[in-house]
């Protein structure tokens, strides 16, 4: 058995790897043509929202050294570019002062929650655990490389870590982003990937991981957190490991066809070749009727009742 590898690279290096990621599953899943645009043109220039991500899991991990300058100062005086550039320089990640201020509400948060003795020490979890390892691993049906970063991969346990912030961290809103941002196709990947490891990695033992933690924490004035999970038993999980196996299967398909129809000829990179055969494709375009579900039918006939009242 040929079991994934485990590489040490920073993001630009991960990045660059031609492995598909669950990100570009996903991309796939809603609309091949984008998620090929995206593969084939994506410079992954971080947004302000993803940038804060980004800091947000050095801070709370401890992989990089986050920093930013004292209340009210600007990087306008040339002693502020001077630290701004040595902070660069040596890797570290810059926020605002408003910005580290919600970084700090955060971390204290779940260090007063790893103190109280009816939960787990969760900051303990995260020293001791593996976090932000990337992974390289085949799927044996297809044949594609995949990868995958899981965020916390703890010690001795059944279940992995992803870090999350939102507005609201209660339990309907989460179940909402779930949905929204596919969380439950990046809990079967993740674990997937993990699973594909050596038994003995990252001292786990044997156990392969049933579970994804997502502590999400809520970008607010209290920063006030909440764990969930979805569980191998969640009726979820059956809809997101069909929705990979069908994504897989699919990017397998274009990359026989991008082959047949001489898109692989000058793309070195098969799945590369089969973005440029589903850019060129898209969608299906012969017309299709409009269907609609009941619930929707019945939406138009209570707008059409008030409008005539």
């Amino acid at each position: 058995m040929a079991y994934a590898k485990i590489i040490d690279i920073d993001d630009p290096g991960y990045f660059r790897l031609k492995s598909i990621d669950q990100s570009q599953l996903k991309q796939f899943l809603k609309n091949p043509a984008d998620g090929a645009y995206h593969r084939l043109n994506d410079d992954h220039k971080p947004t302000d929202a993803m940038k804060f991500g980004t800091a947000f899991h050095a801070y709370l991990l401890g992989t990089s050294d986050v920093v930013s300058l004292p209340e009210g100062e600007s990087f306008r005086s040339k002693d502020n570019q001077k630290w701004r550039d040595e902070q660069l320089e040596a890797g570290n990640i810059i926020v605002s002062y408003n910005d580290m201020q919600l970084l700090k509400r955060m971390k204290e948060g779940i260090e007063q929650t790893s103190l109280m003795p009816e939960y787990p020490d969760y900051m303990e979890i995260i020293e001791q655990g593996t976090k932000e390892q990337c992974i390289e691993w085949k799927d044996r049906q297809t044949g594609l490389m995949l990868k995958a970063k899981p965020d916390l991969i703890p010690v001795g346990t059944d279940y992995l870590v992803d870090l999350k912030t939102a507005q609201k961290a209660d339990a309907e809103s989460f179940a909402k982003e779930v949905i929204n941002y596919g969380y439950h196709i990046q809990t079967v990947f993740y674990r997937a990937a993990v699973a594909a490891c050596k038994p003995d990695a990252f001292d786990r033992g044997s156990k392969t991981p049933s579970t994804m933690q997502f502590w999400v924490f809520e970008k607010s004035d209290a920063c006030d957190w909440q764990p969930f999970s979805i569980s191998d038993d969640n009726p979820i999980t059956n809809l997101a490991a069909t929705s990979i196996r069908q994504a897989l299967l699919g990017i397998a398909l274009m990359v026989k066809k991008a082959k047949e129809e001489g898109y692989a000829e000058n793309t070195p990179d098969p799945v590369d070749a089969a973005a440029k055969y589903a850019l060129r494709h898209g969608f299906n375009k012969k017309v299709k009727e409009v269907s609609f579900q009941n619930w929707q039918l019945l939406t138009a006939e209570n707008m059409l009742c008030d409008l005539a009242s």
